[in-house]
C-alpha cells in the first residue's frame, strides 16, 4: 500500500514540474506561425528563406521575426556571407529565445533565463534571471557612439578612432548599480565583477538606433 502512494506521489510531482515547461523546441516553417502558448507568452513567428527568386545579395540569407502579442521582442538574420558569426540567443525579460538550425531544419527554442548561458541583451530590452532565491535584473540604459581624431589637423601622426560608451543598470537583492565601459575593452576576457555575480562581456553590436551585448552571466 505505502509502495503504491509512493508511486502515486511521485507521478503527480512529474505532472507538476512537466507543467512548468521549463523548455520549447519548436520546428518552425516558412511564413507566419499559428500562436504559441509557453508560460505567459502569448507568440508567433515569421520566417523568411531568402531563395533564387529574392535579389542575389539575398539568396541564402534567413530572417526570423518573433512577436509577443504582436510586439516584435526579437529578430534573427543569418548572412551566408558571414557563416563564421554565430547567432545569438536573445532574451525577452526572463525567457531565452534561441534561433536553431540542424540538418536545415530551423527550430525556436524557449526556455527560462539562467545564468550560465550566452545570450544577447539590446537597448530594446532588458534581463530578468529568477533562480531560487536569486534575482538578478539588468538593461542597458545608455550608449553613445564616440568617434574622431586623436590629435589635430596638423599632427601628421594622428590617428582616426571609433568607440562605443555604454552604461547597464544592475539589480540584486542586495543592490543597484550603474556600470560603464568602452566596446574597445571587450576583449578576450573583459568581467564586470558585481556583488556575487560575474558579468562576462562577449561582443557587442552598434547601430545608429540600437545595440546590442553578447555576455553570460555567472552566480559566484
Amino acid at each position: 500500500m505505502k509502495k503504491a502512494v509512493l508511486l502515486i506521489i511521485v507521478f503527480f510531482i512529474s505532472i507538476n514540474m512537466s507543467a512548468q515547461e521549463p523548455m520549447k523546441k519548436l520546428e518552425l516553417m516558412e511564413g507566419k506561425s499559428s500562436s504559441i502558448k509557453y508560460n505567459n507568452l502569448n507568440l508567433e513567428t515569421l520566417l523568411q528563406v531568402y531563395d533564387e527568386t529574392s535579389a542575389a545579395h539575398l539568396i541564402g540569407d534567413i530572417y526570423l521575426a518573433v512577436y509577443n502579442n504582436d510586439e516584435l521582442i526579437a529578430n534573427f538574420y543569418l548572412d551566408h556571407h558571414q557563416p563564421e558569426e554565430a547567432y545569438y540567443t536573445k532574451i525577452y525579460n526572463n525567457y531565452f529565445l534561441t534561433f536553431e538550425i540542424e540538418q536545415d531544419r530551423k527550430y525556436l527554442i524557449i526556455e527560462k533565463a539562467h545564468f550560465g548561458k550566452a545570450f544577447g541583451l539590446s537597448t530594446e530590452g532588458s534581463c530578468i534571471i529568477a533562480e531560487n532565491d536569486d534575482l538578478f535584473e539588468l538593461e542597458i540604459t545608455d550608449y553613445t557612439s564616440e568617434y574622431g581624431y586623436d590629435a589635430p589637423p596638423e599632427d601628421e601622426n594622428r590617428t582616426y578612432f571609433s568607440d562605443v560608451h555604454y552604461t547597464l543598470k544592475i539589480k540584486t537583492k542586495d543592490l543597484e548599480k550603474n556600470v560603464s565601459f568602452n566596446s574597445s575593452e571587450v576583449k578576450d576576457d573583459f568581467v564586470i565583477e558585481i556583488g556575487n555575480y560575474r558579468i562576462q562581456i562577449l561582443s557587442d553590436t552598434y547601430k545608429d538606433s540600437s545595440a546590442l551585448i553578447e555576455m553570460i552571466i555567472h552566480k559566484k
